[in-house]
């Protein structure tokens, strides 16, 4: 579930610090001798605890500091000004300076620890709301992938679960309509609605009346409406059942053959808008075939000049060998489409019929 292409997104060595602060003093004075200046570039070496203090710990910092101070003390031998009023205000400046790059230094490490300790509440969440996805349930591969628009948010307003029964599985992947918290809020209230329900109904058009019901008794935003766009779907062996609230239908992918939305039928209402619901549509799959279940992140991402993802692009993609390469084909043809990351929310969740026997030979 987590996106490694989000991973390590600052890039920067926290060690180059303080050889780079080093390094700067060595330049300042062998130019200062050099250029026999008189002392005159002993200011320069101020520069250096700055350096170190960007990027680097208060102790090495620390360590910068003291090196700058000391050269800005030796610096005045060269040319003979050592202890003049001139030299003394230079090594002043070099002082303050230091000083002033302990406290950035020490504020910058107690701001990233936080920033630490927020991503790791971040994934925790994560894990709460998004729970991983098992690689196989029966006779069925599953593989999940979550990107959030907003850099570093890692949950949003998309969701998607899976629920096991003793002779079938049902999934739900959604979009609740509306950003920030209160969209995170009534995503995780939608999973865990669903994750009671599939358990205990015994259709699927009463999963979605429960989670109407559950919509419904959000509070309302100050901006409108709020609702919740799902597909919901039921597995049992070569049969499928699916019903669509508003959401894009599922695109299956038969080997061999281009990927196709898996029917055509009208979608229903949203979650939230109430309503008598209609029986979802049955379909069958075959050994071999998948299911891509996504939100509007997928299909929306436009190129340069405005147009939609075309979903023909994904058929090589999702002949990849096996479910976790597919999707991160997947991820790489959009990414390819649209330039970059998707300006949306993007939940993707791909499954896979296997032999009955469980014979994954060939796989």
């Amino acid at each position: 579930m987590t996106d490694p292409d989000r991973s390590g997104e600052s890039g920067h060595r926290p060690w180059l610090g303080l050889p780079a602060a080093l390094a700067f003093i060595g330049v300042v004075l062998l130019v200062d001798v050099a250029a026999a200046a008189h002392a005159v570039l002993i200011g320069f070496l101020a520069l250096a605890p700055l350096l170190a203090a960007a990027v680097d710990t208060p102790r090495r910092t620390a360590v910068a500091s003291t090196a700058a101070t000391v050269a800005a003390v030796l610096a005045g031998l060269p040319s003979q000004t050592l202890g003049s009023l001139d030299h003394v205000l230079r090594v002043a400046v070099v002082v303050t300076v230091s000083v002033t790059a302990l406290y950035v230094a020490r504020a910058r490490t107690l701001r990233e620890e936080r920033i630490r300790r927020m991503g790791e509440i971040v994934r925790v969440t994560q894990k709460a709301i998004l729970r991983e996805v098992p690689p196989r349930i029966g006779a069925v591969a599953l593989e999940a992938r979550y990107v959030s628009a907003q850099r570093g948010a890692g949950v949003g307003g998309d969701l998607y679960e899976v629920v096991p029964g003793p002779d079938r599985l049902r999934v739900i992947i959604g979009d609740v309509c509306g950003k920030g918290l209160p969209a995170v809020q009534l995503a995780s209230a939608v999973i865990g609605a669903f994750r009671q329900s599939a358990i205990v109904r015994d259709r699927l058009e009463e999963i979605a009346a429960d989670l109407d019901a559950l919509v419904a008794r959000e509070p309302r935003p100050a901006y409108g409406v709020t609702f919740v766009t799902a597909v919901l779907l039921e597995v049992r062996g070569p049969d499928l059942w699916v019903t669509s609230c508003g959401h894009p239908m599922p695109l299956r992918h038969r080997p061999g053959h281009p990927p196709v939305l898996l029917g055509e039928n009208e979608p229903d209402r949203p979650l939230g808008l109430g309503g008598r619901r209609t029986p979802p549509a049955h379909h069958t799959w075959a050994t071999g075939d998948r299911l891509l279940l996504y939100t509007d992140g997928l299909i929306e991402a436009r190129d340069d000049a405005g147009r939609f993802l075309p979903l023909q692009v994904l058929d090589r993609p999702l002949s990849a060998p096996s479910p976790p390469k597919a999707l991160d084909a997947v991820r790489r043809a959009m990414r390819a489409h649209a330039g970059g990351e998707p300006r949306d929310d993007l939940a993707l969740l791909l499954i896979e019929r296997l032999p009955d026997d469980g014979d994954d030979a060939g796989r």
